[in-house]
């Protein structure tokens, strides 16, 4: 290897991005704890399955045997630990956590202590490692040693607590249903994939077979994944919440706001997916930088310092947006200066100073825009480039052009795309939000036609009622224009007739009002809601007549659907009630309490005027009678003559048939006729 401690190979990348994942599934479920029991026992298994990523990419990438030795004693923290955490994961997952605890801990971690403790007091024995070293194979170097005893106990042990935390976890697929199956199904998969990992590379091993990295790592990564899928039911959009729904459709459109939305999810995505071309495009130019000169093996720290940054960037999502949309904008030019200086002017510098500029001017105010881009100006001014050399026709770089016009070109795309979705959607939403303004304000307008034909009825009324003072005329006219004015299926009016003491219908509107006034039609204080509303001297409101158990139905209304009836109050004195029934359920309303309400206390005091009317005319003829008899009284000569005018009198204007006038003078009695 030319003398150097550092090796990069491309089996490196899927162990580190492993890592990573592990990384942020272990802070989710960090940050779930308190609100998920048993996140922390997930949480440990996640880490100490990370630890076990980071520690053999540091192997891999190593090749001095001490040092190679060193990493290999720290991946035995988790080799030795991950059994014991996964049974324990596998028991609170099949709801036997209060198996877990600090007593079951310390027995099962007994056997890895020792393992642990082994590994690091190597090489002053061979009871784990005999012989640890190194050698070639081929396309790099890797860890070499021959198993001891201990080993093999460490193989019988772990495998016995995975395989029962295996099946623990098959058991819930199998007692399980419907949707829960389905996650159960998940979460067995992951359980038997390290297993079946562990076990090619074991076989790999024995058969001498080109197996350079252990698959029980990166197996172990992919089945912390799934776990966290059927752990926490999470989804693609739980995680990447951009792929889902553009925009939150809100009663209220705010257009600085929309425009702030757009910029931060074409930020969220264009940082996650450059995120993953990135690490993706580090095996190849970590590839060509460690094969090619020395003076460019440096650059490889930047690119990887830079990755970081951008990984920062990407999941720091709930920062300031303009120190993201900088930071983003500044990969770009990191890349572009980084390519400028390993590989001079050439396209892919090309195309990153154009990703450069046109997300600056997207993601940026103005002014901050310009300030980038003056930045930028400095940086290629500074960087001196490096000679363009000839194409390289290999795979690595071939693959890391196309990654590059990915990652410029593409991210392009995805930006564009989202804001055109972005847009969809707003232009969608107002569209839908101008049907329902329309249909609001069509609704409003009959609302407000309704109310004034009723304002205006009301007033019609009003000023008939002032002018009508005969009773019967009276309730006829309101009837029929409340039937004409408001389309009523049927109103009709009750007063209270002391002589039978029950409510007496004295008006209603057609043919059925007619039939019930030829029958007298009457109904008693408790019944039906005419009788509720007169005993109660509050307005009764039935939106659907058959819902309620004191509607009385009447055979010549069969269409009746709403009623309400409204007590006539003059006072404290009842009246009567004024009763308006519809033929469709909810068809009658607070707003059509309100207005027979106004109506009804207008038609008490018309009703009380008549009646006073009435009253007074009776009285002014009783008192024009008796003045005409007693003048004609006067204008008679004798007693016998005024006896007989006022007998005449009398019959005529009582309309009796016999009258009698008796006197008593000193117990003699007088005329008898």
């Amino acid at each position: 290897m030319d003398g150097l401690t550092l090796q990069f190979t491309p089996f490196l990348m899927p162990i580190i991005g492993a890592a990573i994942v592990l990384s942020l599934l272990a802070a989710y479920a960090a940050r779930r704890i308190q609100t998920a029991p048993g996140s922390d026992v997930f949480f440990v298994l996640l880490l100490l399955s990370a630890w076990w990523c980071y520690t053999y990419a540091l192997e891999l990438i190593t090749t001095d045997p001490a040092i190679m030795l060193f990493w290999v004693k720290l991946e035995w923290i988790s080799i030795a630990l991950l059994p014991v955490a996964w049974l324990f994961f596998a028991l609170t997952y099949a709801g036997y956590s209060h198996r877990v605890n600090l007593s079951a801990v310390t027995l099962l971690s007994v056997v890895p202590a020792v393992m642990i403790i082994l590994a690091w007091t190597t090489p002053a024995h061979s009871l784990l490692y005999a012989n640890p070293g190194v050698r070639d194979a081929g396309n790099f170097i890797v860890f070499d040693t021959q198993r001891g005893p201990a080993f093999y106990v460490h193989v019988v042990y772990s495998y016995m607590l995975v395989a029962i935390a295996t099946v623990l976890v098959i058991g819930v697929w199998l007692r399980s249903g419907g949707p829960q199956r389905q996650l159960a199904l998940v979460m067995a998969t992951g359980a038997i994939l390290p297993i079946f990992g562990n076990l090619v590379y074991q076989i790999g091993l024995a058969a001498d077979l080109p197996i350079y990295i252990d698959l029980t790592v990166p197996t172990f990564a992919l089945s912390a994944v799934l776990f966290a899928w059927g752990w926490f039911r999470l989804h693609l959009f739980d995680l990447v919440p951009e792929l889902g729904e553009p925009m939150t459709e809100t009663a209220r459109i705010d257009p600085a706001q929309v425009a702030q939305t757009t910029q931060e999810r074409s930020l969220n995505l264009i940082s996650l997916g450059l995120s993953v071309l990135f690490f993706l495009a580090l095996v190849p130019i970590l590839t060509l930088l460690l094969r090619g000169q020395s003076s460019t093996r440096p650059l490889a720290v930047a690119y990887i310092l830079l990755y970081l940054f951008l990984l920062s960037v990407t999941i720091w999502r709930d920062g300031a947006y303009i120190v993201r949309a900088v930071g983003l904008t500044a990969v770009y030019l990191g890349l572009t200066l980084l390519d400028l200086r390993v590989s001079g002017l050439s396209p892919v510098v090309g195309l990153y100073l154009l990703a450069f500029c046109a997300f600056a001017a997207v993601l940026l105010p103005p002014r901050l825009t310009i300030l980038m881009i003056v930045v930028g100006i400095v940086g290629l001014v500074a960087v001196a480039p490096a000679e363009s050399p000839p194409f390289q026709q290999d795979i690595y770089s071939l693959v890391y052009l196309l990654l590059s016009l990915t990652m410029t070109a593409g991210m392009l795309i995805i930006a564009l795309v989202a804001t055109r979705r972005d847009i969809r959607t707003l232009l969608r939403f107002s569209r839908n939000l101008a049907q329902v303004l329309e249909v609001e304000r069509k609704q409003l307008e009959l609302r407000v036609a309704e109310r004034t034909r009723a304002l205006e009825t009301s007033a019609t009324i009003s000023r008939q009622l002032s002018t009508i003072l005969d009773q019967s005329r009276l309730v006829n006219e309101v009837v029929r224009q409340l039937r004409d004015a408001l389309a009523y299926y049927h109103v009709h009016i009750y007063l209270w007739d002391e002589a039978v003491n029950a409510l007496r219908m004295v008006g209603g509107t057609g043919e059925a009002g007619q039939a019930m006034l030829v029958m007298g039609h009457t109904l008693l204080p408790d019944q039906g809601l005419v009788g509720r509303a007169f005993t109660t001297n509050q307005p009764v409101i039935v939106p659907d007549v058959n819902t309620d158990a004191g509607w009385l139905p009447n055979r010549l209304l069969p269409d009746t659907r709403s009623e309400l009836a409204v007590p006539i109050t003059y006072g404290e004195q009842v009246l009567g009630v004024l009763d308006a029934q519809d033929n469709e359920v909810g068809g009658l309303g607070a707003e059509d309490s309100q207005l027979l309400q106004t109506i009804a206390g207008q038609l008490a005091v018309a009703l009380r005027n008549a009646r006073l009317v009435t009253q007074i005319q009776q009285e002014a003829e009783q008192a024009a009678l008796i003045n005409a008899i007693n003048r004609k009284i006067a204008q008679t000569t004798d007693i016998d003559g005024a006896m007989r005018t006022a007998i005449t009198e009398l019959s005529r204007a009582l309309e009796a048939r016999e009258t009698g006038i008796r006197l008593e003078i000193d117990g003699s009695n007088g005329y008898d006729h």
